[in-house]
């Protein structure tokens, strides 16, 4: 007769098999396919990857910024940046502890420039100078169909120069009672690249509008006295990086602005909208090139443009020789414009008065 199958061998289909009526269900082991698994190891790893990769995402720009205008972009974001290191840290320090020294490493480089305008005034003004300039600077937005605001507040803060960018023949007309306050004035009205300078004494000297640059942008110049001194003013706006002619490598036309400070090699003075931060390698050669220092050093970052946004950048500046010192910068009210007026008091620096008192007072020295 034949058998039934052995309890004890592996081809049990009974209670052999490690089942019995009294087994409970929680002693089962509920196995998870492979490739299950495998799907949700790399879920965890692409989770743990993406802060990295997006805190490479900024230093990679500044790399690019001078080869690829899209780079020079992401350069422009340096707070955003900042956040997204850090999250990059915090999601590496327990599992990767040398990633995430590295990534402090890169949190340390982005921190450094927000905090350099957080100082002491690096040239203060001249204790014994009594005199003072201000200026008025405003991208009013072509688009901005108010002028009443800016020119209550050219009323109210008294300026000496004013120097309006994006300006039109409409605002020309909206301003025409302020307007007459400055008999002195270099005027190029042609909406978006439309600048005019005005001025309440009477310059030394001025230039009619000029392309630095083929394809560029005008630059307005003149030059004013000033304690007694002769300074050129330059009030600038560089096309904006996202309008064609801007669409290549580089920014000639800060570079060729730069070149011609230099050139002119006396005191200078330049004001205008940019198109540009000082998180942009552009504006570090700016600085070198020209030999010029930035205004907002010893007063904050100063964030001007987009007024519509809780997030700004700073691309409305001004840049000063050594001779000058800055005695106060800020930023004005809200105009209707998607930019803040800048307002800027210069007076002589340091030491700069008992040096004209010293070259005034000199011998003669016959030959």
């Amino acid at each position: 007769m034949g058998e039934g199958p052995d309890p004890t061998s592996r081809d049990g289909l009974d209670v052999a098999a490690g089942f019995s009526d009294s087994t409970s269900s929680s002693h089962l082991m509920t196995i998870t396919p492979p490739d299950r698994v495998s799907l949700a190891g790399a879920g965890r790893r692409a989770l743990f990857l993406m802060p990295v990769v997006a805190a490479l995402v900024h230093p990679l720009a500044y790399l690019l910024a001078r080869y690829e205008w899209h780079a020079d972009l992401l350069t422009h974001f340096q707070e955003p940046a900042l956040v997204v290191t850090l999250i990059a840290i915090a999601s590496t320090v327990w599992r990767q502890r040398k990633l995430a020294l590295a990534l402090a490493v890169l949190a340390v480089w982005q921190t450094t420039p927000l905090l350099r305008y957080e100082g002491a005034n690096p040239v203060p003004p001249d204790r014994f100078a009594a005199d003072r300039l201000r200026v008025l600077m405003s991208n009013v937005e072509v688009d901005n169909e108010d002028p009443t605001r800016l020119a209550e507040l050219i009323v109210r803060e008294r300026p000496d120069i004013v120097g309006l960018v994006e300006v039109s023949e409409a605002w020309l007309a909206g301003l025409a009672e302020v307007r007459e306050q400055f008999p002195y004035r270099i005027e190029s009205p042609a909406g978006a690249s439309g600048l005019a300078l005005w001025f309440r004494q009477p310059p030394l000297a001025t230039s009619p509008a000029e392309r630095l640059v083929s394809g560029g942008w005008p630059v307005l110049r003149a030059t004013f006295e000033f304690a007694g001194r002769p300074h050129e003013l330059w009030l600038v706006h560089p096309a904006s990086p996202l309008r064609h002619q801007r669409r290549r490598a580089g920014n000639p036309e800060l570079d060729a602005l730069a070149a011609r400070v230099r050139q002119a090699g006396g005191s200078e003075l330049v004001v205008g909208d940019l198109n540009c931060t000082d998180g942009s390698p552009h504006f570090g050669d700016f600085l070198r090139v020209s030999g010029l220092r930035d205004g907002r050093l010893g007063f904050g970052r100063q964030p001007s443009w987009p007024t519509w946004s809780p997030y700004r950048i700073a691309i409305d500046h001004a840049f000063l020789s050594p001779d000058l010192a800055v005695v106060s910068r800020r930023l004005g009210p809200d105009i209707g414009s998607d930019h803040r007026p800048l307002i800027l008091e210069v007076a002589p620096a340091a030491g700069t008065a008992a040096a004209m008192k010293a070259v005034t007072h000199a011998p003669h020295r016959s030959s």
